[in-house]
């Protein structure tokens, strides 16, 4: 049972269980159908395809944010159309830092699927293993009918954020940007540059070796000291838009840091406001 990270060389053990579902989660976000013509080019053998914007994320609105929340009736649809129930063994992977399977992988936590891991070092470390691939679309498994929700302990939206940083000594806000973008030096990406007032900075590519795998457990809670002191406090993670604020929830949940929410719409709907409290260097 994999319920954070799996090696290349793990996965490919199990890769012939009959309850494995993997997921290629690759996606560019300048370049929007790159991940998946390069999913079509070679994948994981028995992967499926998942789309950031199209299955992950909703319909952009005015303050949103750029990635809000899939709708739950769709998020359902998804799941059940490929099969996966309480016996699946979900893998997720991406070619980006592993920040956009985690986005998938912190979704199926969201409605209570826990055997699910995302592959460390994702394709690269795969295809450096010379594991198996190929260009097959694999069928679907059986279709389920299993019913999902949210688990509303894991989010909060902008409203909410905003009563919290009221009593900021209730909570930690991290900001998984890169710092130039934290202090609001460039904004490639969102209308405004700046942060949060309040929020912690650390880039989540911290959570990584340099070969794009996750740094062992003892090396993340390094990372993470200066917020795990108070266990009583509540962590909100946030990013630019929700994707790579899971990639901390992830390593802070494979290091056992607890109390972990999202902030799905992050600084794309904070800054979104014309009154939005923003912070630069």
């Amino acid at each position: 049972m994999y319920t954070t990270i799996i090696s290349s060389e793990n996965l490919n053990n199990i890769l012939n269980d009959k309850d494995i579902i993997i997921f290629d989660c690759r996606f560019d976000l300048m370049k929007k159908n790159l991940g998946y013509d390069k999913y079509l080019e070679s994948h994981i053998c028995g992967a499926h395809y998942i789309n950031l914007e199209l299955d992950l994320s909703s319909e952009v609105t005015d303050h949103s944010g750029r990635h809000p929340l899939q709708t739950i009736k769709k998020f359902t649809n998804i799941l059940n159309n490929f099969g996966i129930n309480n016996n699946s063994q979900v893998v997720v992977y991406d070619d980006e830092n592993s920040s956009m399977a985690a986005r998938l992988w912190w979704m199926l936590k969201l409605v209570g699927i826990k055997k699910c891991a995302v592959l460390d070092g994702g394709f690269k470390s795969w295809t450096k293993n010379k594991f198996s691939v190929d260009n097959l679309i694999p069928k679907n498994k059986a279709k389920e009918n299993i019913e999902y929700a949210y688990n509303s302990n894991y989010l909060i939206d902008t409203m909410s954020l905003k009563k919290m940083l009221l009593d900021s000594d209730s909570m930690y806000l991290v900001d998984a940007r890169d710092k130039e973008r934290f202090l609001g030096r460039i904004e490639p990406i969102d209308k405004k540059a700046g942060h949060i007032p309040g929020a912690i900075n650390m880039p989540f590519k911290n959570n990584l070796n340099q070969n794009g795998t996750f740094k062992n457990t003892l090396d993340l809670k390094k990372n993470f000291t200066s917020i795990e002191s108070n266990n009583s406090k509540a962590i909100i993670n946030m990013c630019g838009s929700g994707v790579t604020a899971c990639h901390n929830f992830l390593a802070m949940e494979h290091c056992g840091i607890k109390k972990l929410k999202i902030y799905v719409g992050s600084w794309s709907a904070w800054s979104s406001y014309e009154d939005a409290d923003i912070e630069k260097e």
